[in-house]
């Protein structure tokens, strides 16, 4: 009995311990970053891919809700462009294709509700390369479409980011 509740009080010093040394290097949990705007709609003419990693990733990093409507939300994100391309790297000495350059670009902008643009019109790109042996070729198209998944969910964070440095922009404005 005495060894159960010394083992018990052992284990609940060291998680005490550990709790403290850990806040002593200043480590704290992993917050979602805040931003000056409370809701977010997505408009324009993302891919359904590229839209719902957005939704995602908005929920997951940044303290706002995503509207459905561009009226009930102060920030709006637009996607000017969203274009996936591929275009032959590589093929075999018959004229079989052997290889692709996959890459997509995506144009998007952000202004809030009153119509203030505070992101410009902004490029982002995403690229892959592919090659595969061409009797493989049902697996090659299916192994592209993954990677064009891949790439959007890149580029859908790459664009979070950006709405995470106006956080940190307007908190450096405001000290």
């Amino acid at each position: 009995m005495f060894k159960k509740t010394a083992a018990r009080l052992l284990r609940a010093t060291g998680m005490v311990l550990l709790v403290m040394g850990l806040s002593a290097c200043l480590y704290e949990m992993r917050q979602k970053a805040l931003i000056p705007y409370q809701v977010i709609a997505i408009t324009g003419s993302p891919s359904r891919q590229l839209l719902g990693q957005l939704q995602v990733d908005f929920l997951t990093y940044l303290d706002v809700k995503v509207a459905v409507h561009p009226v009930d939300a102060d920030l709006l994100v637009e996607i000017l462009q969203d274009a996936p391309n591929s275009q032959i790297a590589s093929s075999t000495s018959s004229g079989q294709i052997s290889g692709y350059d996959l890459n997509d670009i995506v144009v998007f902008r952000a202004f809030d509700q009153v119509g203030h643009e505070v992101i410009s019109p902004t490029e982002i790109y995403g690229v892959r390369d592919i090659n595969f042996s061409p009797h493989s070729v049902l697996s090659a198209d299916i192994q592209q479409q993954q990677m064009i998944e891949d790439i959007r969910k890149e580029l859908a964070m790459q664009i979070t980011l950006h709405l995470i440095a106006l956080g940190s922009r307007a908190r450096h404005i405001y000290k």
